[in-house]
């Protein structure tokens, strides 16, 4: 676990634990997945998690959980009182939006925080 529930709540966080699991557990695969697997492995090689990886798996977490695929491209609603219209319209990311912006919150968290190369698809010393 990348990031514990309350290190999560200290960060900002506002799901409660049960859906926050699911999330964070979501998270960490997707990192886990970055660099054909060896991303995961990296880091679980490291004596402590990087603030990096705990900042990238809240971002995570948070986008994920307000950005499930669910096929629909565009939801709107309207209403109108006493001669007074609102419309509004919501975009719904679908499955190839949401895994692009995943890999993005990873890359620039990742190499915003000085651990780019664990993003290192070839192999390192440490890998042989």
């Amino acid at each position: 676990m990348y990031l514990d529930y309350d290190t999560y709540l200290e960060m900002g966080g506002n799901l409660d634990n049960s859906a926050f699991t699911r999330w964070e557990r979501k998270a960490e695969y997707e990192i886990n997945a970055q660099a054909a697997g060896k991303t995961g492995t990296r880091i679980s090689k490291l004596e402590e998690t990087p603030q990096a990886v705990k900042d990238c798996t809240f971002d995570l977490i948070q986008f994920l959980s307000d950005n499930t695929a669910d096929g629909k491209t565009v939801t709107s609603e309207s209403q109108s009182s006493g001669g007074v219209s609102e419309s509004y319209s919501y975009n719904v990311l679908g499955k190839d939006q949401i895994q692009a912006e995943a890999e993005s919150i990873i890359y620039n968290a990742f190499y915003g925080g000085g651990i780019g190369d664990l993003l290192y698809r070839g192999l390192t010393n440490d890998d042989v």
